[in-house]
């Protein structure tokens, strides 16, 4: 990991849903090893209704995203690497007239696609490339995750991927619950797989 390099790794979950704190902010705080104070840093806003912001804010009130913006161009100025986690998928409405994508546009950000490895994942991949293509986002590559071997459509989903697009598509990247505690095992296996940038 970058961070075993001696890079200072800044992470920005923009808004969460589902709890304070959230369980995908403490990922990101501890794959980058940052200190517990930091965390308000990572996510600058949160919604304790396991939704869309869009509609946790009916009950819960619109989040501020100038607070938003000042939190990535805080981290921005502060790191020598940025890793911006999304929330839900590109088209997610975080307000009535602002989706998640918008940051990827505004702020010029490259995206990496995490695809689910079962049934679906077809059809949700294409349409999220083809939101980010439409707007001029630079594509990393897709990453076929969680694959259990269960169904069908996993032993075929990455060769038909491959086929359909014309970006990298690596994966399939196995279930390992050991993933969510040794953060270097899955740096190291994603590196197998392909994703140098993401290791080195």
């Amino acid at each position: 990991m970058l961070t075993n390099r001696g890079a200072r790794v800044g992470v920005l979950k923009p808004v969460a849903s589902g709890g304070i704190p959230s369980e995908d902010g403490q990922l990101l705080q501890k794959a980058a090893k940052l200190s517990g104070s930091i965390y308000p840093e990572i996510v600058p806003a949160h919604y304790r209704q396991p939704l869309a912001p869009y509609v946790a804010a009916w009950k819960e009130g619109v989040i501020s995203l100038d607070k938003i913006e000042k939190a990535y161009q805080k981290a921005k100025r502060k790191y020598d690497w940025l890793i911006v986690e999304g929330i839900g998928g590109v088209l997610v409405p975080i307000t009535p007239a602002f989706l998640a994508i918008d940051w990827l546009v505004n702020w010029k950000l490259p995206a990496l696609v995490v695809a689910r490895a079962g049934l679906g994942t077809l059809n949700h991949t294409l349409l999220t490339v083809e939101a980010l293509q439409k707007r001029k986002i630079k594509l990393l590559g897709v990453v076929v995750n969680g694959y259990k071997g269960k169904e069908l459509s996993e032993k075929t989903n990455v060769l038909a991927l491959r086929k359909l697009l014309k970006v990298p598509v690596y994966g399939p990247v196995k279930f390992n619950p050991k993933y969510r505690t040794d953060l270097d095992l899955l740096a190291k296996d994603l590196s197998r797989l392909g994703l140098k940038f993401f290791y080195e």
